[in-house]
């Protein structure tokens, strides 16, 4: 019987604390790269990457691949459904509100287009 790569483990290199500290700079420098701020750590990028995801992932801004991943039942039909159209009504009302703003600046446009129409034509150097 060979060995498998899978059966070696690691060794955890780097203390929790330190990627919470690697990712906490990662975040609040958005300037940076993960190349750049790897380097700066000196890690690799790709393990910046994974602990910037799995931080993401723990709090919720990035979903898990399948509710049963993450402990919750898969979702009925009906529930999707539900679900979906109170999706939909938020969008069509996003939607509504930005036509007003639409509206409104388009109107404002035309206003100031007028405006300096006017005040070119006054203005005789």
């Amino acid at each position: 019987m060979g060995w498998r790569m899978r059966d070696i483990t690691m060794p955890n290199k780097y203390s929790d604390e330190f990627k919470a500290d690697a990712v906490a700079l990662y975040q609040r420098h958005p300037e940076l790269s993960y190349r750049q701020a790897a380097e700066d750590l000196g890690v690799s990028q790709a393990a910046l990457k994974v602990w910037v995801r799995q931080a993401r992932r723990a709090a919720g801004k990035i979903p898990t691949l399948a509710p049963e991943a993450a402990g919750q039942r898969p979702e009925t039909a009906e529930e999707e459904l539900a679900r979906l159209r109170v999706e939909v009504d938020a969008l069509r009302a996003d939607k509504r509100s930005m036509r007003a703003d639409l509206d409104r600046v388009t109107e404002e446009r035309r206003i100031l287009q007028k405006a300096t129409k006017y005040f070119a034509a006054e203005t005789t150097w």
